[in-house]
């Protein structure tokens, strides 16, 4: 993608991480394994990310409807469920682009999003799973952290949406 970077087989740029595009391309309709790849990747990751959403937003609804469903405790569990595979795996292209730029020392946008979607995720795990751990100036009177699985879930969706587009 960079071009400065010229390759002989196909991968990711060690420059800007984004994949590698053939300088000719070819009359033939073929089918883009990338393409296919993120697409996939996008539409699980999406369906799996709405209700993290929605359970993250809840309490700014009049009535705060899940209230009388499931505890604070609850939500934050599937929560934490659902945002598992939406980062570690719909995001782990983006871990393995990052680490890349780290070693090559050509940091990109890639790192950015692996940096802050791996931060707001293992946060959000360790106040799930370890609320004692935190001061009490951070925890709610129910003993709940406030925690970031929405941010880490949402924004993987849609760096593959851009990567899809």
């Amino acid at each position: 993608m960079h071009p400065d970077v010229v390759s002989a087989v196909s991968g990711d740029c060690p420059i800007c991480g984004m994949a590698l595009e053939p300088r000719v391309i070819e009359a033939a309709d073929e089918t883009n394994p990338e393409l296919d790849n993120m697409t996939l990747r996008f539409r699980i990751s999406l369906v799996l990310t709405l209700p993290v959403f929605l359970i993250a937003m809840a309490d700014a609804l009049p009535g705060q409807p899940l209230a009388g469903i499931a505890s604070q405790t609850t939500l934050l569990w599937v929560q934490l469920v659902l945002a598992t595979p939406v980062v570690l795996w719909g995001g782990w292209v983006f871990f393995q682009r990052g680490w890349a730029s780290v070693v090559s020392r050509n940091l990109n946008m890639f790192t950015l999003i692996a940096i802050g979607t791996g931060v707001a995720y293992l946060y959000s795990v360790v106040a799930t799973a370890a609320p004692g751990l935190f001061p009490d100036s951070f925890r709610a009177a129910d003993g709940t952290v406030a925690v970031y699985f929405e941010a880490a879930a949402v924004i993987t969706p849609l760096v593959l949406l851009g990567q899809v587009l």
